[in-house]
């Protein structure tokens, strides 16, 4: 009895020793251990404009801030040729002179006035029913301004005042002006018109 009781002592004594022995699992290491690779020898890494030192990162940028109808390159010697041209046509409308007029205005000239809208035929016949009845007169043309949409198209504005008698009665008479020019055949012409006086203070 004696025997079985000590035997049952050495088993529960090495059964509690070998519990309190085990030993605990260890716990992952919670930070992932990055992948060892193998660096590539002579790997060339490619290099953006953006990147290298001292490149010009600056865009052209295009300049928006001119209008459509931008004015083209041209000569003095032209713009002058056209004002010189306004004027011809400012005279012989006083005078009546129907072959200047019939050279300066185009066939399909139209022009846009207070008064109406007159054909180059009928602008004609106006200015030579009217300058019989024109005396002492001038015709002074200041503040022109001249655009070249292309070098065969332009656009004219000037300020314009007349001056004399119309019927004996003195007159004054002053208004802005737009006009288009043309060139065809080598030769300038007027093909639309815009007039509108300016009231006398």
């Amino acid at each position: 009895m004696k025997k079985i009781l000590g035997v049952l002592v050495l088993a529960i004594a090495a059964l509690s020793i070998a519990l309190g022995q085990t030993p605990e699992k260890p716990k992952p290491d919670s930070k992932p251990v990055p992948k060892q690779t193998k660096p590539v020898p002579n790997q060339a890494i490619p290099v953006t404009d953006e990147a290298k030192p001292g490149a010009d990162q600056t865009k052209a940028v295009t300049d928006k801030s001119k209008p459509v109808g931008e004015q083209v390159a041209t000569t003095p010697s032209a713009e002058q040729e056209l004002i010189t041209l306004d004027k011809s046509w400012g005279d012989a409308g006083l005078k009546g002179d129907s072959a200047v007029l019939e050279r300066i205005l185009a066939d399909d000239f139209i022009g846009n006035s207070p008064t109406g809208v007159a054909t180059k035929a009928q602008n004609i016949a106006e200015a030579k029913t009217n300058a019989p009845n024109i005396t002492n007169a001038t015709y002074v043309a200041d503040e022109y301004t001249v655009r070249f949409l292309d070098p065969n198209t332009a656009v004219m504005t000037h300020r314009a005042t007349e001056k004399g008698l119309n019927k004996g009665k003195e007159y004054t008479d002053q208004h802005r002006s737009m006009h288009v020019w043309v060139k065809r055949d080598g030769r300038w012409q007027v093909v639309a018109s815009q007039t509108t006086p300016i009231p006398q203070k």
